[in-house]
């Protein structure tokens, strides 16, 4: 399961040093060649907040939907599980999102990842030996996912709120070539091998985009 991925997204988004190299041993690595990053939780919510929260996890759900309006679609799912508890066998908050009859059916391994947030070529270097990761990646419909928790729970990750989920988790459709990846209260990553395979989201959406990031996110579309 994980090498069909991998080949999926060699295929699909290719590799383009430094960042987006789509290795999955690289983690931070998985990526398109257009990108939208849109604005959860605003920056006038306070943070540790209940109504923070539930801004950035309504947004979220709202995207996610937009961004795999089929539920009928199989979508890949790819977890990176830094914690503690890696060789826990009890399925956690997070796998308990997934249909437990599919979840035994999901890659499952703990390996070694590297973090590639720089040149990709600095990871030869002596001293960075990565760290010990639980991978997991499974197939399944987005109906048979509870996303609308796992999107909260993601939320709630620097807010001090339970549930709350740390791991990154990164949902992909191959069907459309679509990647999204919601990262924390702030924000979220829609991501595309082609601009008009996600130019309805940027229209529909375009009032939630980072103003920060908006002049590089508007090349794209233009």
């Amino acid at each position: 399961m994980k090498e069909e991925l991998q080949q999926y997204l060699h295929k699909s988004f290719g590799r383009h040093p430094p960042y987006s190299t789509n290795d999955i041993n690289l983690d931070y690595s998985v990526g398109g060649q257009v990108h939208i990053r849109f604005e959860l939780g605003g920056e006038l919510l306070r943070n540790g907040t209940r109504e923070r929260v539930a801004q950035s996890s309504q947004r979220a759900v709202t995207l996610f939907e937009d961004t795999f309006p089929d539920t009928e679609n199989k979508i890949w799912v790819l977890i990176y599980d830094y914690s503690e508890t890696l060789v826990d066998e009890n399925p956690n908050f997070l796998c308990q999102q997934f249909p437990s009859d599919l979840l035994s059916t999901f890659y499952n391994q703990v390996e070694r990842v590297h973090e590639c947030v720089g040149n990709v070529n600095e990871l030869e270097n002596e001293g960075n030996d990565g760290k010990d990761c639980k991978i997991i990646i499974g197939k399944v419909k987005v109906k048979d996912i509870k996303y609308q928790h796992i999107l909260e729970a993601i939320a709630n990750s620097e807010m001090g709120f339970e549930p709350a989920i740390d791991s990154r988790v990164y949902f992909v459709d191959p069907k459309t070539d679509r990647i999204f990846r919601m990262y924390d209260d702030r924000g979220c990553f829609v991501e595309s091998n082609s601009a008009d395979n996600i130019r309805d989201l940027y229209q529909r959406r375009n009032d939630w985009i980072a103003d920060y990031h908006r002049p590089e996110i508007d090349k794209y579309f233009q």
